[in-house]
């Protein structure tokens, strides 16, 4: 006689009470949920929860980073690309115009969507996302110059700062418009500029 063993998959704790936070947060927003609502969506007390994250907050910041993280996988896919770091960096805002456009949490903590998240977490999520951004500009910068493609006189932290906060303006645009020939047009401004500022001079 065979006997047959059932193995049991278990999920981590923690995954699981990220996986129901990450469903409330995008039916319900930030606000509607509970620390309640998230236990017994993960089948779970409130007691475990704690054991995991110190708050709601702590929960929110953590799903958003995890979104961070899918989005940024795209975004070190555009820049990992040949070509010169303008076009790399066009690539960079279409990417996130892409993404956010698709993932409602990225978006409200970008935008500060009151009906998802309050002003305070979305501030926090705001600059989680933003150092994130930043850290992959300063690399492709730094590429570039290595590369000689870009001025090696250039400061890459402020640069980098400078490329995010432009970016984030015109992901802004984009998101906000029903018409891609207006990014389109900012795109094609915006090549033209970086590519005077960024491109050595001979």
């Amino acid at each position: 006689m065979t006997a047959t063993v059932a193995t049991a998959t278990t999920v981590d704790p923690a995954e699981r009470l990220l996986a129901a936070a990450e469903a409330r947060f995008r039916r319900f927003g930030y606000k509607r949920t509970t620390v309640e609502d998230i236990a017994v969506e993960a089948g779970t007390g409130k007691g475990s929860l704690y054991l995991h994250f110190d708050s709601k907050q702590h929960v929110y910041l953590t799903v958003v980073e995890h979104s961070l993280e899918r989005f940024l996988d795209a975004a070190e896919h555009a820049l990992s690309a040949h070509g010169a770091v303008p076009e790399l960096l066009r690539s960079l805002v279409e990417a996130t115009v892409d993404h956010y456009g698709h993932d409602e949490l990225l978006r409200a903590s970008l935008i500060g969507d009151t009906d998802l998240v309050e002003g305070e977490v979305a501030r926090m999520a705001s600059d989680l996302q933003r150092d994130r951004i930043r850290a992959l500009l300063r690399g492709v910068l730094s590429r570039g110059q290595d590369e000689g493609s870009v001025r090696t006189d250039l400061d890459v932290e402020s640069a980098a700062a400078v490329l995010q906060e432009s970016g984030w303006a015109l992901v802004r645009t984009g998101l906000a418009s029903d018409d891609p020939a207006e990014l389109e047009k900012l795109l094609e401004a915006l090549n033209t500029i970086l590519g005077l500022g960024l491109i050595p001079r001979h």
